[in-house]
C-alpha cells in the first residue's frame, strides 16, 4: 500500500470518527507501528493537518475543523487509476516514459492500481504514432522553434515542409498538430502519423497567428477539416439514430430542431457548419436510411452520388 492511501485513510477515519491510533493504521495496511507514526507526523507537519494526541480517548484528533485533502481524497486515488489505464494504451498519450509509469504505480498502490487492470478504453481508429516525432513535437511547442518535417498527405504525395507546432489535438483516437505551414503560409491540422520525419530548423519569423485566432480556426467548424466554414450542414434523423443525436454535441455551434412534416416518425433535423464535407459524409452514410442529407445541394448531390455508388457496387454480385 502506498502512503498516499495511508494518509487519505488517517484523515477520512479521524473526519468520519473523530479519531484513529497508530494500531488501526499498522494493522489495516500491514505496516509497523513506527511506519503509521510517521504517516501521522506527515499529515501534522508536511500537509498542515491540526492533529493532536487526545489522551482521554487515547486516539489522534483534529483540534479544529480541516478539510485540506477534500478534494484530494480517494476519488483521486481513482482517477491516477483511470490514468494508469490510458497510459497502458500507447496511442491515448504521445510520449511516454516507463520512469512515469513507475512512479505512478508507486503512489497509487496495489490495492487501488488493481482498478486500472479492470478498465478498458476502446476507439474503433486507434492510429499508432512515432514516440521520436511526438517528442520532437512537444520540444518544438515548449521551446517555441520550428520544424522541417517530411508528410504524406492522404494521397500518399509526400512533400517538404517547415512548420511552427501551435497546438496538439486528439481526435476521435488520432492525434495531429495544428501547425503554421511555410508552403501555404496559413495554419492547417497535420496527422501525426503522416509524418515521416521532423528534425529542428533554422529559426525563421513568419507571422504566427495570436491564441484567438488560433481557437477560431480550430472551432470553426465540424471535424477535423479545420478552417473557414464552407456552408452549413443539414441532416435528418430517424428513429434510433435520431434519439442518439438529441444527446449528442458535434460542434459547439450545432441546431437541432424536429421538424414540422414529421408525422409518427422521430425525426431530428441536426445543422451545422462545415469546411470540408468529406467527414460528415461518411459519418452521415454511416447512419445508414436513417440519415438524409437536405443541403445544402453541393453536399445533398455528393451524398446521392455516394449512395449510388454502392448501389451498383451491390449489383454487381448478383
Amino acid at each position: 500500500m502506498s502512503q498516499m492511501e495511508r494518509i487519505f485513510f488517517i484523515d477520512r477515519t479521524i473526519q468520519e470518527r473523530g479519531g484513529v491510533n497508530v494500531r488501526t493504521v499498522s494493522s489495516t495496511f500491514e505496516v509497523s507501528e513506527r511506519q503509521a507514526k510517521r504517516d501521522i507526523e506527515y499529515l501534522r507537519y508536511r500537509l498542515g493537518a491540526p492533529v493532536e494526541w487526545s489522551a482521554p480517548k487515547r486516539q489522534y484528533i483534529y483540534s479544529a475543523p480541516w478539510d485540506g485533502l477534500k478534494f484530494a481524497s480517494e476519488k483521486s486515488l481513482f482517477a491516477l487509476a483511470f490514468f494508469r489505464a490510458i497510459l497502458d494504451r500507447y496511442s491515448y498519450i504521445p510520449v511516454l516514459s516507463e520512469e512515469l509509469i513507475d512512479e505512478l504505480k508507486r503512489k497509487i498502490g496495489a490495492r487501488y492500481a488493481s482498478i486500472a487492470e479492470h478498465v478498458r478504453y476502446e476507439l474503433p481508429d486507434l492510429q499508432p504514432i512515432s514516440d521520436d516525432i511526438s517528442y520532437r513535437i512537444c520540444r518544438s511547442l515548449l521551446e517555441q522553434h520550428n520544424l522541417r518535417i517530411t508528410y504524406r498527405d492522404a494521397h500518399d504525395v509526400e512533400s517538404e515542409r517547415t512548420i511552427v507546432p501551435l497546438r496538439l489535438i486528439n481526435y476521435a483516437g488520432k492525434w495531429y498538430c495544428a501547425a503554421y505551414d511555410s508552403l501555404s503560409g496559413k495554419l492547417r491540422v497535420f496527422a501525426i502519423a503522416r509524418i515521416k520525419e521532423a528534425y529542428e530548423a533554422e529559426p525563421s519569423h513568419f507571422p504566427l497567428p495570436g491564441d484567438d485566432e488560433i481557437e477560431r480556426f480550430l472551432s470553426s467548424s465540424y471535424g477535423i477539416f479545420k478552417g473557414d466554414p464552407v456552408g452549413t450542414a443539414t441532416l435528418r434523423f430517424r428513429n434510433g439514430a435520431a434519439r442518439a443525436i438529441r444527446d449528442q454535441i458535434w460542434h459547439p455551434d450545432q441546431v437541432l430542431t424536429i421538424p414540422d412534416n414529421a408525422g409518427d416518425e422521430y425525426t431530428v433535423d441536426l445543422s451545422l457548419p462545415v469546411h470540408d464535407w468529406t467527414e460528415l459524409l461518411g459519418r452521415a452514410l454511416r447512419c445508414g436510411a436513417d440519415c438524409e442529407v437536405l443541403g445544402p445541394q453541393e453536399f445533398r448531390e455528393r451524398w446521392k452520388e455516394e449512395i449510388e455508388r454502392m448501389r451498383e457496387m451491390a449489383g454487381k454480385g448478383d
